[in-house]
């Protein structure tokens, strides 16, 4: 399946999108059965409201999140750091230029600070799911020189998903010789990664980043942009899973 198609596919299935789907949905149930296409667009409207929730999606969040960071001294022994894109920001003519975004660069600065005690070499894998001119792992190259003047040794340009990322970093790992590494990525993501790189016959030491999270008290429960953001990342994760089994 391309890319763009996955995409779009995402977009109808995972809210906000969801919802419009399926509203779309209930007013073509309402020709022939209107008290059904109510209740339908009733329930739906309910469930956009609790993917809303921080302490809905938290709960969402927490079998995919279940993977804690390593102590450091799991670190003994691994080869190299490996550091999974998350996504870019894209460039406004003018006014700035294309980069990582937040969720990659938080996996990045994890991966320095390993590297700043560990004094492993740092592999980046991400390529150009949507056709992109420049690669993410050459926007994580930049941002690792950049702001923590650290060249990765290593960049994998060619992935589109997960399991890419740990295919073709495998390629690039074994001429080295390197057979346990500490993965970064974030902490939705790291079960997902943590498989595929063991199916691979790597080690893996976890080092997961950007945990959900939620206000206290009432604040919890009150519809907002993050409980949509982390309840969204969540059930692409759950989708990911699906289709890695």
């Amino acid at each position: 399946m391309s890319t763009s198609l996955l995409a779009v596919l995402k977009s109808i299935v995972l809210p906000p999108g969801g919802l419009v789907t399926a509203l779309l949905f209930a007013a073509l149930l309402w020709r022939w059965w209107p008290r059904a296409a109510i209740a339908f667009a009733f329930a739906v409207s309910l469930a956009f409201i609790a993917l809303c929730m921080p302490r809905v999606s938290l709960w969402l969040s927490a079998p995919i999140e279940r993977i804690a960071p390593a102590p450091a001294s799991d670190w003994r022994g691994a080869q190299a750091i490996v550091v999974l894109g998350g996504g870019r920001a894209s460039a406004l003519p003018g006014r700035s230029r294309e980069r990582v975004n937040l969720d990659t660069f938080a996996r990045i600065a994890e991966a320095a600070r390993i590297s700043r005690h560990t004094r492993l070499p740092i592999l980046v894998t991400g390529g150009r799911p949507g056709g992109e001119r420049r690669s993410e792992a050459q926007l994580m190259n930049d941002a690792l020189i950049e702001t923590f003047g650290m060249p990765p040794r290593w960049l994998e340009n060619h992935s589109h998903n997960t399991r890419e990322n740990a295919l073709y970093s495998a390629l690039i790992l074994r001429e080295h010789e390197v057979r346990k590494v500490i993965l970064v990525t974030s902490a939705f993501h790291m079960a997902r990664a943590e498989r595929n790189f063991e199916r691979l016959g790597f080690e893996v030491v976890p080092a997961p980043v950007s945990f959900s999270s939620a206000p206290p008290g009432l604040r919890g429960w009150l519809p907002s942009s993050l409980g949509l953001a982390q309840s969204q990342r969540a059930l692409h994760e759950y989708l990911g899973w699906i289709a890695g089994r």
